[in-house]
């Protein structure tokens, strides 16, 4: 029946011939394909069924009119292109007709954030193959630019495997339909089923899989059938998608193995950053790469392509951060990204004021014999050293720092803050960094007084990975009363940081001004070290050197203290 229709769509000799038999009246295509394969024209009938095995695989595809509206079936485009290229053997064929992917550009050392995972996928893709297991499929999903279909590359070039894209485009190279995909999807397996060393690629999969608006009509095969596809499919399949929320579930519970697909951890980003800088050749230094994949943690694709962009407009490595900088405020919706840490006053252990032995903490944990399971509550006012001790310890530790604030992580996408927060914790592991949280106290507020069930269930997030967390983690609060009681055993260390003592206030004087303090300095008890970092920048602003108007601004910082009730001057 296949060289029936093939016949008639590439011989025009042949096409005439039916044409005019079918014309007549009285003779029918079930009778003509009777006559031509030699079989009873019930079975002829049963084999043109919409459900029957012509039609789903792939190869053709049931008219609708037009001109070979007398004719149920037409070739489908991709095998007629295929066959007038008048190849010389199959080999040839399945090439036209399912190119070879691209080849990848990263290797299997690029994401090992995945871990566990990445060798489980690579082990089931092996044997898969090597036992000709059917039925196989791997998704991976996860946000735009995260590797995915990098990674299906490299997992196929991993196990010595040709990978093959299906469905990315119509024969006449537009976007295809629904149909269109699964029936090359068909076509793959049906043609490359024998193969031992093949896989499909099938990306970008949300408008065939879609939960809500995945509808089976006329236009496309029963959803039993589909099932069957996937059941069946003799050829393992990596499906790749950005989100599995709209997937219907029915297709998620036939996936062998998933994984969420997440931005590279910054130690992995500066060594993609390196290998993209050697193809594009920007004039990134090698000194600041690792501070340029620090600042832009955006995924290895869109960082390629800010290097094009430079490339084209003669830039260098500024051009590229104006670029990363202008995809990452379209991503916010035109909202301008937040420095990465609120202050970067650097660490002065003679300014801090802490309940706890710093200096004793420090030396013991910069011991290589030192646990590295070790968790911090920092807590007391702003400006007093909190994030800066955190950021020092991780520095003696030698440790690199991933720091997250609440604005980060909480999204109002439901579930999506549990996901930033998981994220925050994998990628510290992945790192081997350091985690601190600022602004604790709105991602571990207490639960006895939330309204909403998803404020208990961000804070059950963050309490689970802290119970487990294998490396140092520091939360800071200025409001350690709002923190759930739970967070009570989940700190090791809970260390006050308080104002500044009389004896500190001529110290931080003299760090930051050159003249000498006025006497009424003493008199100040609520000033931290950050509200002279303050009034230094201010008084550099405005070109004023004068103690006494520098101390007026800073009485200005300690009368602003919640709580204080103190006029401004200098009476008590």
């Amino acid at each position: 029946m296949l060289t029936f229709v093939a016949f008639y769509k590439l011989f025009d000799g042949f096409e005439h011939v039916v044409d005019g038999a079918l014309e007549t009246r009285e003779v029918t295509v079930p009778l003509l394909l009777s006559w031509f394969c030699a079989a009873p024209e019930p079975e002829i009938r049963a084999a043109m069924r919409a459900s029957g095995r012509l039609t789903n695989s792939g190869l053709v595809q049931r008219n609708s009119g037009g001109r070979h509206r007398r004719m149920p079936f037409d070739l489908s485009d991709r095998l007629t292109l295929a066959l007038l290229a008048e190849v010389d053997c199959i080999t040839d064929l399945i090439a036209l007709m399912f190119p070879r992917a691209a080849a990848p550009q990263a290797q299997w050392q690029d994401f090992e954030g995945l871990g566990q995972d990445a060798d489980l996928m690579r082990d089931l893709l092996s044997n898969a193959l090597a036992k000709r297991q059917p039925g196989v499929h791997i998704l991976l999903y996860g946000p735009p630019g995260t590797g995915k279909t990098e990674f299906a590359k490299v997992l196929a070039r991993e196990v010595g495997a040709e990978l093959r894209a299906v469905g990315e485009t119509d024969d006449d190279g537009g976007e295809p339909s629904r149909r269109e995909r699964l029936a090359e999807l068909t076509m793959a397996s049906r043609m490359l089923g024998q193969r031992s060393d093949t896989v499909l690629l099938f990306d970008e999969m949300e408008d065939l899989i879609g939960g809500h608006s995945f509808r089976f009509s006329h236009d496309m095969p029963s959803k039993v059938h589909f099932n069957r596809i996937l059941e069946t499919n003799p050829i393992p399949v990596i499906w790749t998608t950005n989100s599995v929320h709209a997937c219907d579930p029915a297709f998620l519970r036939r996936i062998s193995y998933s994984v969420l697909m997440r931005p590279p951890s910054g130690r992995v980003r500066a060594r993609i950053w390196q290998r993209l800088e050697e193809r594009h050749g920007v004039g990134i230094s090698d000194s600041a790469l690792p501070d340029m994949a620090e600042r832009h943690d955006q995924a290895p694709a869109l960082v390629s392509d800010a290097m094009v962009v430079a490339r084209l407009c003669d830039g260098g490595p500024d051009v590229v951060s104006q670029v990363l900088d202008a995809a990452a405020r379209l991503a916010k919706g035109g909202a301008d990204s937040a420095p990465r840490h609120y202050s970067e006053v650097p660490w002065q252990p003679g300014l801090a004021r802490a309940d706890a032995a710093l200096a004793r903490i420090e030396a013991r944990l910069a011991s290589p014999s030192a646990p590295r399971r070790v968790s911090f509550c920092l807590e007391g006012p702003a400006g007093t050293g909190k994030s800066a001790w955190a950021r020092h310890l991780a520095r003696v530790i030698g440790m690199p720092v991933i720091e997250k604030r609440a604005s980060d992580l909480m999204s109002k996408w439901v579930g999506e803050s549990e996901q930033n927060i998981a994220r925050a914790f994998s990628d510290a592991r992945a790192d081997g960094a350091m985690l601190i949280f600022d602004e604790a106290d709105s991602l571990l507020a207490d639960r006895r007084g939330a309204e909403r069930s998803w404020e208990v269930s961000q804070v059950n997030e963050m309490l689970t990975w802290m119970e487990s967390h294998p490396l140092p983690l520091v939360c800071t609060t200025n409001f350690v009363e709002k923190l759930d009681p739970a967070t009570q055993r989940r700190f090791i260390f809970r260390i006050r940081f308080d104002f500044l003592s009389a004896d500190q206030l001529p110290l931080a004087w003299a760090a930051h001004f050159s003249c000498s303090p006025p006497k009424e300095l003493s008199t100040l008890d609520r000033l931290a070290p950050g509200d002279f970092a303050n009034v230094a920048r201010r008084m550099q602003a405005l070109g004023v050197a004068d103690p006494e108007e520098i101390l007026r601004a800073l009485i200005l910082e300690d009368a602003a203290k919640t709580g204080t009730t103190r006029p401004i001057g200098f009476g008590r």
